[in-house]
């Protein structure tokens, strides 16, 4: 049985999250008896963004890798045999952070392209923080047609993400991220990916629906099946 290293922390509800979608996987898989019998699992939870950002909180530009991320790292390379990152933006550096860490380290990213190449092709729709570059550049790599809510939504959505974050979100952060997906859907998405963990939060059950990509949950599914090869 193999250690997971979870790398979290950035978006603390969402890296609770993950962690109970880790265990419900594993419930999956493993014969149960008391708590015994998961896959051991370490958590790091960083409390700040993954890139550097300015005092305002806004990311700089171009986009750089905090540091310390790659101190968690290595951190939980020494702890563990299989790492997961909750943050799909650090994945933009997951070369540099594998190096680091010196085990595998899951992708996120790899993981959702899998599940969409299941469904079939056809336009898919993503949602995350702005206009999420790490799942962009390798969807239209694949060759799929992206849809992305126009501006206005994607702030709404933005502001959303951040009050689900410090835990103040209301009906109305909620009813932004329906908008959000609501406009993919309307522009002809079959798929639509949940490209920040912390979409399927302020969704709630509606974030189940047949339509929807959960990359968390996917990766989660991943971690144990590695976990319990």
């Amino acid at each position: 049985m193999r250690t997971i290293g979870v790398l979290g922390g950035m978006g603390p509800q969402a890296t609770i999250d993950f962690e109970a979608r880790v265990h419900a996987a594993a419930q999956e898989v493993v014969p149960r008896h008391l708590n015994e019998g998961y896959p051991p699992m370490v958590t790091l939870y960083l409390r700040h963004a993954p890139v550097l950002v300015e005092e305002d909180g806004t990311p700089q530009q171009p986009l750089k890798l905090d540091p310390r991320v790659l101190d968690a790292a290595a951190q939980l390379g020494r702890w563990a045999d299989i790492l997961v990152m909750v943050s799909n933006t650090s994945h933009m550096f997951l070369d540099k952070i594998r190096a680091m860490a010196g085990c595998e380290v899951l992708s996120i990213v790899d993981v959702t392209v899998e599940e969409l190449r299941r469904r079939g092709k056809g336009p898919v729709g993503l949602v995350g923080m702005g206009a999420p570059q790490v799942y962009v550049e390798r969807l239209e790599q694949e060759g799929f047609e992206v849809h992305m809510p126009i501006r206005h939504l994607r702030d709404r959505l933005d502001n959303a993400i951040l009050r689900m974050m410090e835990g103040t979100t209301t009906a109305e952060h909620r009813g932004a991220a329906r908008a959000a997906i609501g406009s993919v859907r309307n522009a002809g998405a079959v798929a639509t990916v949940l490209g920040c963990t912390e979409i399927p939060l302020l969704l709630g059950d509606s974030a189940d629906a047949e339509d929807l990509v959960n990359p968390a949950e996917l990766l989660a599914q991943a971690a144990v099946r590695r976990a319990t090869e």
